[in-house]
């Protein structure tokens, strides 16, 4: 008996696991999102880069995250190698 009411007491659990992910990975907190995805992009100042990572939905940003520990200091006179669209694109 105690067997089945921890068995059952697990598939509860993950059954609510799965459920509050999703399908998509984002646990639910109240928001909605029609198309959820997360990417890591660098943004680069005049004399910093730093990585974050940029929840979206669809194309809208939801949330920009530092990734800590990847900023670094870039020299005088250095270009961005990558095309001006792909630099400022966010979401998209």
């Amino acid at each position: 008996m105690k067997k089945i009411i921890i068995i059952i007491s697990i598939i509860l659990a993950l059954a609510i696991i799965f459920v509050s992910f999703r399908f998509s990975g984002f646990i639910i907190r109240g928001d909605t999102y029609e198309d959820p995805h997360s990417w890591t992009k660098t943004i680069c100042n005049e004399t910093h880069c730093q990585s974050y990572v940029l929840l979206c939905n669809g194309i809208e940003l939801i949330n920009q995250t530092p990734i800590t520990g990847t900023i670094i200091q870039i020299p005088l006179g250095w270009a961005d190698p990558r095309a001006e669209i792909d630099q400022k694109r966010v979401c998209e």
